[in-house]
């Protein structure tokens, strides 16, 4: 028997009280399907920025019937000539395209090639070949689904059951699908009719082909070899080539009389429209002299650069006159016609009316009238420009699309139209700031650093005028000092770090240049101490930290990357063994986490003294890109990581959980599926709520991650590239990586467990509300993109397990001054108070002529039932002020408090 005396005793219980108290609700719980769908996302931009283009298909008959594909927006159309557009595949399994391509003689046919083929660092896959009979309104997959990147689809004018897709394959590895296929019967079966392998057994994809004018049977096709690393992507390989088949791809000959051969890159071809002898082929020509073959090739399969001294040939343009069975060199010696890096452009467009005017797409469009003899820039407009289209009835009608967005010209070029309202935002990184309505800050893809409004005060739409530039390049980390909203650091591609004054528009260049072989990700963590907003840290292939807002700066960490001398000097505009992911503790500012994109996960608890290398105790680890470290800011010692295999062709979801400071570790990824998780978020509220982001869009869990659903309800399929909660307002904000910023209100969630599911009645905590002043409105576009704002007022959330009438009640003090009967749904309801007060009820009379005045309108009959239930009362305004809400349902009455607050204009 063991005595205890009553100090011990009550030292054991209280350590016992708080073992309980540190242990989470393990009660598994899926959120309901109707849950999820009662809360929507809501869209809110940017759309001037744009995003990058890749192909478009235009109705040869009809030019105003324009279909535009994105690298990671989906597809868009219009059927006005560009002045309103719609997209129409954003329900499908997969966003990225790479071609598209309509029927000319069914126009309601079009063909859709999933997985960008312009081989960027944020190019994603595809799974196959989509069709549509109906204009674009519903879609079916007709297979190759390890195609993963498509360059082009073609069909043959004559026999719309003939089409031609020409496959690149995977992107980080070899696969045998690679090649061009053809199908004879409308897609229902497929066969490869152009299969090209190394002797070392690789398969070499496709990237483009082009089909005689004169006989749909004569192809010119382009092979494409490659080989893409996390850490490098060489130009080309011997097995790059052009071939052409007389017999629709029966048979095929390798075209070599006056190309360049040995090492070869990416290539355009084209035909001329008007004339099927003369063929365009833009080549990228990576030979360099005073190399050997072996070594030529070693220095490709490894990713070792160039040395001082060494060039590739460059980027040469090529003219056959007789069909591609000779070629002669048609761009100046030395001079790229086509630009660097090629893996990125290589488009050729030939003016249907004359075979000498050619142009050619890359980081500027490059043109010659004369076949050849001479080339220049037609126009200052674009740039990273990837699709073209030039109307076979009038040359200078023309469509480009590029990396910031799209253009319709009518003159050649002298003038352009550029459609500024579709939302294709490519955001790498999010933050908000802690402003009345607060503000959401990103870096964009090509398009720099920007700030734009949550919501407008009063509800109105968000137009792209709301926003603002903070920064240039490729936009990246932007992270705000909360504490003030003044300071913003933001950086572009590769470490150049900035603090931006956000009350005087000035700007202060702060990178840390103490170790000048530094190497940083493209995407290079910034993090502003949650403890002490003077302290920030930035992080390259080791951690730096200044305790002033960037004026100085200090290594606290040595290299955390696997430091491979090969792979950290790569090609391809690539710096690797870089830190990817830093994050402190909201619980102790001396405890950090870092991921780095060669798999290592690192802690320290000193503040950067002693860092531990975690890797080890990871199950079955998969030391993939570390794309997030979350510390919890509940339980001390409990992180979360996830892993991105995607740039090494393997697309399962990688997340992990600790609760022991990375000693142990267990995966609560089962339930996401494969797709890539990009980043993870514990509630600051919940610790049972947690949100992931994935290639492929959102998931949620309510049960510490034993049970993951899919969280987008408004959102297309996109890449969810970055994600943040809110603190105050409690809305998640997530960066998607080609539509924009989407945002949810996630209070219901964070009451949300399975006993609130199972209860009869449930009211969730009400989020304070502003009333706010609307004021002044700025003047803005007729054609403009309405991005959705919060609607003002205190948003009631409340679950009921049954279906039934809900009475709901406001009281101020005693006094009851609003009332309202809801027909609640099984499941989550919502109920949005405008901030008044019940003084009187209106005569049917009056309701009835308001009726008749909605009609008059051509408003539903729906539509008109729920407006007049909501004027069926007199209302008046009511001030800031706590006021208390109750709801009453089948006996049970539950209680909450509604804070209304001043705007932070009427406090001053």
């Amino acid at each position: 028997m063991i005595n205890l005396t009553a100090k011990t005793f009550r030292r054991l219980s209280l350590a016992f009280l708080v073992g309980l108290l540190a242990l989470p609700e393990t009660i598994a719980q899926k959120i309901p399907d109707q849950v999820v769908k009662s809360i929507e996302f809501r869209e809110i931009g940017p759309t001037r920025q744009g995003g990058r283009y890749v192909d478009f298909a235009v109705v040869d008959k009809a030019p105003k019937v324009i279909y535009a594909a994105t690298a990671s927006g989906g597809l868009w159309k219009t059927t006005n000539n560009g002045q309103s557009w719609k997209p129409i595949f954003d329900n499908e399994s997969i966003i990225s395209i790479g071609a598209v391509a309509v029927d000319q003689r069914d126009t309601s046919v079009v063909w859709v090639g999933s997985g960008e083929a312009n081989n960027s660092r944020s190019s994603y896959w595809g799974d196959g070949v989509y069709k549509s009979t109906d204009g674009g309104k519903t879609w079916k997959n007709m297979g190759l689904p390890e195609s993963h990147h498509i360059g082009r689809i073609i069909i043959d004018p004559k026999n719309s059951n003939v089409v031609y897709v020409a496959a690149l394959g995977h992107l980080y590895s070899d696969n045998p699908e690679r090649g061009l296929y053809k199908t004879t019967n409308g897609g229902k079966s497929w066969e490869k009719v152009l299969e090209v392998k190394k002797a070392d057994g690789k398969y070499v994809g496709v990237v483009d082909v082009a089909m005689s004018p004169s006989d749909p049977n004569t192809l010119i096709a382009a092979a494409y070899d490659k080989i893409r690393r996390p850490w490098t992507f060489n130009e080309g390989g011997e097995g790059s080539a052009i071939y052409k088949s007389t017999n629709g791809g029966k048979t095929w000959k390798k075209l070599t009389n006056g190309l360049p051969g040995g090492f070869i890159g990416r290539i355009g071809v084209a035909y001329a429209p008007g004339n099927s002898k003369v063929v365009y082929a833009n080549i990228e020509n990576v030979n360099v002299d005073g190399i050997s073959t072996e070594e030529r090739r070693r220095m490709l399969e490894i990713g070792i650069p160039l040395q001082r001294g060494q060039s590739v040939k460059g980027t040469e343009m090529y003219r056959s006159d007789d069909g591609g069975e000779t070629w002669r060199k048609i761009s100046p010696d030395g001079e790229d016609v086509g630009g660097y890096p090629s893996y990125y452009y290589q488009q050729v467009r030939v003016d249907p009316n004359d075979e000498d005017h050619v142009y050619v797409l890359g980081i500027r469009v490059w043109e010659t009238k004369d076949g050849g003899k001479t080339w220049g820039q037609p126009f200052r407009f674009g740039g990273d420009n990837h699709a073209m289209w030039i109307d076979p009835a009038d040359s200078q009608h023309m469509l480009l699309g590029y990396d910031h967005g799209m253009g319709i010209t009518y003159d050649a070029g002298a003038t352009w139209y550029h459609p500024d309202e579709i939302p294709l935002a490519q955001f790498y990184a999010v933050d908000v700031d802690m402003a009345y309505p607060y503000n959401v800050y990103g870096g964009l893809q090509d398009n720099g650093s920007v700030r734009g409004p949550s919501t407008s005060k009063d509800g109105r739409p968000i137009p792209f005028e709301a926003w603002q530039r903070t920064g240039g390049g490729d936009g990246m980390y932007n992270v705000v000092d909360r504490t003030n909203n003044r300071y913003l650091y933001n950086e572009s591609q590769f470490g150049p770090l900035q603090r931006v004054d956000m009350v005087t528009g000035e700007t202060y260049g702060i990178r840390y240049r103490g170790d000048r072989n530094m190497r940083w990700n493209w995407n290079a963590p910034i993090v502003v101490s949650q403890h002490n907003s003077d302290v920030i840290y930035h992080a390259g292939n080791k951690v730096v930290r200044s305790p002033f807002r960037g004026e100085s700066w200090e290594e606290i960490s040595p290299d955390l990357s696997n430091n491979d001398e090969v792979k950290a000097n790569g090609t391809g505009n690539i710096q690797y063994g870089t830190i990817t992911t830093l994050e402190e503790s909201p619980l102790d500012a001396n405890e950090l986490w870092a991921g780095t994109d060669d798999g290592n996960v690192h802690v320290t608890r000193d503040g950067g003294k002693t860092w531990t290398k975690l890797n080890a105790n990871i199950p079955n680890n998969p030391e993939y890109w570390v794309t997030r470290v979350e510390a919890s800011a509940h339980y001390p010692g409990t992180a979360y990581v996830s892993f991105n295999g995607m740039r090494r062709d393997d697309f399962k979801a990688y997340l992990y959980k600790t609760t022991d400071w990375g000693k142990t570790w267990t995966s609560i990824a089962a339930g996401i599926p494969d797709g890539g998780v990009n980043v993870i978020r514990e509630d600051h509220k919940n610790p049972n709520l947690l949100f992931v982001g994935t290639e492929l869009g959102t998931f949620a869990s309510i049960d510490g991650g034993a049970n993951w659903t899919k969280f987008m309800t408004g959102m297309p399929t996109n890449p969810a590239y970055d994600m943040v909660i809110h603190p105050r307002e409690n809305e998640l904000v997530v960066a998607t990586h080609g539509r924009g910023i989407f945002i949810a209100d996630i209070s219901p969630l964070q009451g949300m467990n399975a006993q609130t599911l199972n209860a009869g009645l449930t009211l969730f905590d009400i989020q304070p509300a502003v009333q706010y002043i609307s004021g002044l409105s700025n003047v803005t576009a007729y054609t403009n993109f309405d991005g959705e704002s919060r609607a003002p007022g205190s948003h009631i959330h409340f679950h009921v397990k049954n279906a039934g009438t809900a009475n709901l009640k406001i009281y101020r003090g005693a006094k009851e001054i609003y009332k309202s009967a809801i027909d609640a749904s099984a499941g989550l309801n919502t109920f949005i108070w405008r901030f008044v007060e019940i003084t009187g009820e209106r005569s049917q009379r009056d309701l009835e002529q308001m009726a008749n005045r909605f009609r008059n309108f051509g408003m539903s009959e729906e539509d008109i039932k729920n407006r007049m239930e909501s004027m069926r009362y007199e209302t008046k305004g009511v001030g800031p002020g706590t006021y208390k809400v109750v709801i009453e349902m089948n006996g049970q009455t539950v209680t909450k408090e509604a804070i209304v607050m001043k705007d932070h204009w009427s406090q001053q």
